[in-house]
């Protein structure tokens, strides 16, 4: 799906001399790396083999993981994902990106996002185990990445290489009704329980002081879904970035969800399976958005270079 686009890296320096090339590189023609996104490609690769790591020993040594079992198993769900779906996309997107590709950036974008996400849940959710040190890495990694990759993308150019056949204001009320929805599950959760001074029922049987999911979400992930859509809803330029990570992120991150409830149901039968179809359907549903806003980018424009936003 990722095709070869315009170079949108600064030529690099080599000696005192700046190296330009003379025209845009061809079809498959590697774009000269500036040392921004060579940056950026170390930190991500060093975060895959993080949750690489992780993942394998997760996933192959079940022990390893001291929660109640429901939990552990909504957590070698999660790395499943990672190891399946959340990895082969990293890695790929940053092959592409140092194509040139724009299109894979943002895909490239929403793994590190998904892999930070993560990272904060099990450095924060899961029971002290051997694989803390990992956990840690992982959320340092994610953060740096994230910042890293920010300084490469240019969202000025996305904004421009947007196809007016993309039905924008579709995909930011999608965005939008996206956040808003979770949002207000949530707080279903929440604002009860602030009410009546008890427990959220989603702490029910658990060993947690909070809910790290709905921490994470109601911080960040739902607000910058909102902010997406409404941005692009508006056209703003950096509405088009944000769309276009927020809905790969929100695709991989339903996959993931209905994936560790499975693996939840699997060590505890006790567990229900509503989540499961109910995740299985937000994933598809993601798709046909996530794949029409990715593929309307278009990637066969003159090269530029990298402008630092």
């Amino acid at each position: 799906m990722v095709t070869r686009m315009t170079a949108t890296l600064r030529a690099p320096s080599i000696g005192r001399r700046s190296v330009v090339p003379p025209s845009p590189p061809g079809a498959g023609q590697v774009a000269p790396r500036s040392p921004e996104l060579s940056l950026a490609l170390r930190l991500s690769t060093a975060l895959a083999v993080v949750n690489a790591l992780a993942g394998l020993i997760s996933v192959l040594i079940p022990g390893v993981l001291r929660d109640a079992p429901a939990y552990a198993g909504n957590a070698r769900g999660t790395y499943v994902v990672i190891l399946l779906v959340a990895l082969p996309a990293l890695l790929l997107s940053m092959r592409s990106s140092a194509r040139g590709s724009l299109r894979a950036g943002l895909v490239w974008l929403a793994s590190v996002g998904y892999m930070l996400y993560n990272a904060i849940l099990a450095s924060f959710s899961l029971r002290f185990n051997p694989l803390f040190l990992l956990y840690v890495a992982s959320l340092s990694l994610g953060v740096s990445s994230l910042v890293a990759l920010l300084r490469c993308l240019d969202a000025g150019q996305l904004a421009r290489r947007l196809s007016p056949r993309v039905p924008q204001r579709a995909v930011a009320a999608y965005l939008v009704v996206t956040a808003v929805a979770f949002a207000l599950l949530w707080l279903r959760d929440v604002v009860p329980a602030i009410l009546t001074g008890s427990v959220p029922q989603s702490l029910h049987g658990t060993s947690l002081s909070t809910n790290v999911v709905e921490v994470i979400d109601l911080a960040f992930t739902l607000p910058l879904t909102f902010a997406a859509g409404l941005w692009l809803w508006r056209a703003r330029r950096w509405g088009v970035l944000l769309s276009g990570t927020m809905l790969v992120f929100l695709t991989i991150e339903a996959i993931s969800v209905a994936t560790d409830q499975y693996f939840g149901h699997l060590a505890d039968p006790s567990q229900p399976t509503g989540a499961i179809a109910l995740f299985v359907v937000l994933a598809v549903v993601g798709l046909v958005p996530t794949i029409a806003f990715l593929r309307g980018i278009c990637e066969s424009a003159p090269a530029t270079g990298l402008r630092r936003v």
